[in-house]
């Protein structure tokens, strides 16, 4: 037994992040010139400290007598070197944003989603969920986007690769792009077989799982009354949590699983060692707003029976006080607490917890290795959270995230675990099984 079954099934993939840098200079080497380059421009120099000039790199690549994309590379991917910041993350894709608008101008957008199953497919992979966020403020332009990948997909199918798409709804309105999938799926009812999902992304912070409910309570009727087409949810979390402790963002883990999530993406706060976690920056994790301390005195007390269970000690009394005293404070105000050796052995307790409901209830995490170590804030392949995940009786996958930017194929990221984990490529494909049982639409009537 071997990986193979592991490298062709893709769960965890972003559209635009499946694009390389040879995919990139294509897009590019005919229309930098009229790009508007403003987004990429400033944020990069914001993140970087230097301000880039696209027109200039991509002039050089082609005046060589072969396109030397080395300098086009060194600004659009994301190297170990650049790891640990979302913002930098962001300026670099924002190349890729910034080219993609000028394509969707034009509506070409599809010649970019061909392009990218037919580079999966001549990678071996036979089944690919994809994800895609389009930010507008024009509910046609999102449909007509969201239409325009979905046709594509379901047209580029075949040839032994199925294609299947999870639509990725804004946090800051969940419910109202939930609408949008939903009138899709009413105007363009040949859709259904390839619309499976629903995905939750981008950052994540200020946008705890309980913002999420309106969605999930619409989606339910939805799914209630038209089963042949039910949609089920891919939720990021815990993959960006600077701005709560730790407990919080183990919470959100299984906050976002009690919705009935189908897979998690990411999940990072719930592998990664809490002494690790607190060490990535001057005090992290240290002060988090009132109210997600509220939150969690009122997980702690609902679960305190099951949290004791796995030796958290939960004070009633103490933790209702607190909250008393936290309701008398005014809004905006935050609560700060250091970590002793004794709190964060008890978060490691609490991950436990977390991990063994969700094995429970069967939801999935998706890890995604590479993007975890650069974006995740993960210091080093020893301390990766899927060693964690591993050793637990969670269902698990891994993903490539965004193969494109990270210039790393799904089987690179399979290869990666085998070579970190202590598994050899027998005993992972024993761990993972077939990761296709996790793939949307399942639950579908035949």
């Amino acid at each position: 037994m071997d990986t193979d079954l592991q490298k062709g099934c893709e769960l965890h993939v972003h559209v635009g992040g499946c694009l390389y840098v040879d995919d990139i200079f294509a897009m590019g080497r005919d229309i930098y010139e009229e790009v508007d380059w403003s987004l990429f421009v400033e944020s990069y120099e914001k993140a970087y400290g230097v301000r880039p000039d696209p027109v200039r790199i991509f002039a050089d690549a082609i005046t060589t007598r072969r396109p030397d994309l080395c300098d086009l590379r060194r600004h659009y991917v994301f190297d170990q070197k650049d790891g640990g910041d979302f913002g930098r993350f962001m300026a670099k894709f924002n190349l890729l944003i910034c080219l993609n608008r000028h394509w969707l101008e034009t509506e070409r957008d599809g010649e970019l989603v061909e392009r990218i199953v037919e580079r999966h497919r001549s990678e071996g992979l036979d089944y690919v969920e994809y994800r895609a966020m389009y930010m507008s403020h024009g509910d046609e332009e999102v449909v007509s986007f969201h239409r325009r990948i979905a046709r594509t997909l379901r047209n580029a199918s075949g040839g032994g690769l199925t294609a299947r798409y999870a639509v990725s709804v804004p946090r800051w309105d969940p419910l109202g792009g939930l609408e949008l999938v939903l009138r899709l799926l009413d105007e363009s009812p040949e859709l259904a077989d390839t619309i499976v999902g629903i995905d939750f992304c981008n950052v994540e912070e200020g946008f705890p799982p309980k913002t999420a409910l309106p969605l999930f309570e619409r989606l339910e009727r939805h799914n209630s009354e038209h089963p042949e087409r039910s949609l089920e949810v891919l939720y990021h979390v815990g993959e960006s949590f600077w701005d709560k402790s730790l407990e919080s963002a183990v919470r959100w883990c299984h906050e976002a699983a009690e919705l009935g999530v189908r897979r998690l993406g990411h999940a990072t706060a719930l592998g990664l060692d809490p002494a690790v976690a607190i060490s990535r920056r001057e005090d992290a994790h240290v002060a988090e707003l009132d109210s997600e301390r509220l939150d969690q005195i009122h997980y702690d007390l609902r679960h305190q029976v099951e949290l004791r269970k796995f030796g958290v000690e939960i004070a009633p009394g103490v933790l209702e006080a607190e909250r008393e005293e936290l309701l008398g404070r005014g809004p905006g105000s935050q609560v700060t607490r250091d970590y002793s050796p004794t709190r964060l052995e008890e978060i490691r307790r609490r991950q436990d917890f977390v991990l063994h409901r969700l094995a429970e209830s069967g939801t999935v995490v998706e890890s995604c290795p590479t993007s975890n170590l650069r974006i995740g804030g993960v210091p080093d392949a020893a301390r990766h959270p899927i060693h964690r995940f591993l050793r637990s009786q969670v269902n698990l996958v891994v993903g490539a995230d965004d193969p494109g930017i990270f210039d790393s194929p799904l089987a690179a990221e399979i290869d990666w675990v085998v070579a970190h984990s202590g598994l050899d490529a027998r005993g992972l494909a024993q761990r993972l099984g077939d990761p296709r049982r996790f793939r949307l639409g399942q639950q579908r009537p035949r």
